[in-house]
């Protein structure tokens, strides 16, 4: 009697640890499976910072267009930029208020997604904005557009006119901190869980 009940407590405990491996297993899949779907949530939405530069010297400005990829190096985009540009606000077009809602609001659904992803992604939610007024000739200024499927940046202005800024008041640094962010934040919780990222482009 006693060897049967060692049989039926080897049994149990052997259950135990499979049903544990096996939710521990499946949580995991699906862990990942939602940190996919945030990098080609990403991806969807392009986002365009315009910098219109002042005149120097009686040269004429030179303006700049820059295309952010998710997977590019934020050092690149920086070095871009002066340090005076950098620490100056962003200034939101109303697509760009909406590349970082339509973000937002598809990954903060990911029941899934790891706390140090979904942390990264809620420093681009922006949902409360100022209009400002500003004059089409204001120099220096930088602003953010965005384009993706259903966000159609051509009514944009390329000028600072129609123009808005977050709650938070963030600078061309922050945001772009914030956006490559998000990918940090992906590549720390691969390593922290063993996944092999050397194959990754990412």
């Amino acid at each position: 009697m006693f060897s049967g009940l060692c049989g039926l407590a080897t049994l149990y405990i052997a259950i135990l640890l499979y049903d544990r491996y096996g939710v521990e297993s499946k949580t995991k899949e699906r862990t990942l499976l939602a940190i996919e779907e945030t990098i080609a949530e990403m991806q969807k939405v392009h986002f365009i910072l315009c910098h219109y530069a002042e005149e120097r010297d009686g040269e004429a400005p030179k303006d700049t267009l820059i295309s952010l990829v998710f997977q590019g190096k934020k050092e690149r985009v920086y070095d871009l930029f002066t340090e005076e540009s950098l620490s100056s606000p962003l200034y939101y077009k109303s697509s760009g208020m909406y590349g970082c809602a339509q973000i937002s609001q598809n990954i903060e659904s990911k029941v899934f997604l790891p706390k140090i992803v979904a942390e990264a992604v809620d420093k681009l939610s922006v949902f409360t904005y100022e209009p400002q007024n500003i004059a089409p000739d204001t120099r220096p200024i930088t602003t953010l557009s965005a384009s993706s499927e259903k966000i159609n940046n051509l009514n944009d202005k390329l000028d600072g006119t129609d123009t808005n800024l977050p709650e938070q008041r963030l600078s061309v640094a922050q945001f772009l901190d914030a956006y490559y962010g998000v990918k940090d934040a992906i590549v720390q919780w691969y390593r922290d869980n063993g996944v092999d990222i050397s194959n990754m482009n990412i």
